[in-house]
């Protein structure tokens, strides 16, 4: 009898071992970031939901657009299953009525509510380090018509914007929520929109080029680009999401022209696509222009304008495909044949690629292209709007 209460002994004391370690394991747990934001703000999505609809209105797939940067702040990811359990609760599109753009780490986790019948857009910041909580809300019309019809209207929104009433993001919520407001806003042009996190002539030209570089020089299996984004400016983010050209791949190289170098280049250079194709053999530089001053001319904006009301503009003609074969809007500098080896030396550090393919002298910056005129490429390359 005493040799057995021993051996219950002991295993109470085991089982109460195991009591402990687990309880240090929960507590252990529970201090983790992802694991206490987890575990503490399970309802906080749906306090976030129910704000936007009581300002904005009913939230639906006709009329809704959310605009968020949730999985890039540091451990916002915890909300992502409480989100998209939020989101499709309400009939809602991932393709239709969300863009999640990307931002950085240590950003705050905010969303924009853009009801399209009204104009109004609730802009939410969330607290969930120590609990959660919405920590900022504000409700604005947005209707770009509205706040751009009069000098008054025009006034009263630069004022909110540099009271910064959406904490700084009052651009980017009013051009992509008017922008898809239209129901013009391409999709695939979306997408580049998440990785640039603003809608802007910048990616918009960007996304003309990337259209007139596959109409021209289809990419098929075994054809890949490479892209010496000189002079750099928002495109590159395009290149990069719809071709997967990653600077870590080698696939866009980026680097700055002074002005004279432009000028002697001519035709507004947007850079050197790098056609590789594995099945022919063969590897074309396409040197091509992008003139803003077309665009400018066409789009309506006034030289007085406000950018949110220049840029705007000038994203919605270039949204209109109609535009893009606007003569000189793109156009063809240079096409030239290379081999590995140029294209290696394009590469180098302290190589200015335009000087490699002779469209610069080094020392003169001279135009040596063609015929040596201005804008005039060397005839070998299709012309904007036809195909090679």
């Amino acid at each position: 009898m005493i040799g057995k209460g021993v051996i219950d002994l002991e295993r109470i004391n085991v089982k109460f071992i195991c009591l402990l370690l687990l309880t240090a394991l929960s507590f252990s747990l529970g201090a983790m970031p992802g694991m206490a934001a987890e575990g503490s703000n399970l309802n906080l999505m749906a306090e976030v939901f129910t704000a936007a609809e009581a300002n904005p209105g009913s939230i639906g797939p006709e009329e809704t657009l959310i605009i968020t940067d949730i999985g890039s702040p540091a451990e916002s990811y915890a909300f992502l299953d409480d989100f998209y359990s939020e989101f499709y609760d309400r009939d809602l599109l991932y393709t239709q009525n969300l863009l999640v753009v990307q931002n950085a780490r240590n950003s705050p986790l905010w969303f924009a509510f853009f009801d399209k019948s009204s104009g109004n857009c609730t802009y939410i910041e969330v607290s969930y380090e120590n609990e959660s909580e919405i920590s900022y809300q504000v409700t604005e019309n947005i209707d770009f018509d509205k706040l751009s019809k009069t000098p008054k209207s025009r006034a009263a929104w630069n004022e909110k914007v540099n009271s910064t009433v959406f904490n700084g993001r009052e651009f980017a919520i009013l051009t992509i929520s008017n922008g898809w407001a239209t129901g013009k806003l391409d999709y695939e042009l979306m997408q580049c929109l998440e990785l640039h996190n603003h809608f802007c002539p910048g990616v918009s030209s960007g996304f003309i080029l990337a259209n007139w570089m596959e109409e021209n020089y289809p990419l098929e299996a075994n054809v890949s680009y490479t892209v010496f984004s000189c002079p750099n400016w928002c495109k590159e983010d395009v290149f990069v999401k719809r071709w997967d050209a990653t600077p870590g791949k080698g696939g866009v190289w980026m680097s700055a022209l002074t002005d004279d170098e432009k000028e002697a280049i001519g035709n507004s250079p947007a850079g050197i696509f790098v056609v590789a194709d594995k099945n022919a053999g063969t590897r074309k530089a396409v040197v091509l222009g992008f003139d803003f001053n077309i665009v400018n001319a066409e789009c309506g904006a006034k030289a007085n304008d406000p950018a949110w009301i220049s840029k705007y503009l000038a994203d919605l003609w270039l949204m209109d495909r109609e535009n893009w074969d606007t003569e000189g809007l793109v156009s063809v500098i240079s096409v030239t044949d290379i081999d590995e080896a140029t294209l290696n030396e394009m590469k180098q550090a302290g190589n200015n690629p335009y000087e490699v393919l002779g469209l610069l002298d080094s020392e003169e910056n001279t135009n040596l292209s063609g015929n040596g005129a201005h804008g005039i490429g060397n005839g070998n390359g299709p012309k904007a709007g036809q195909k090679a």
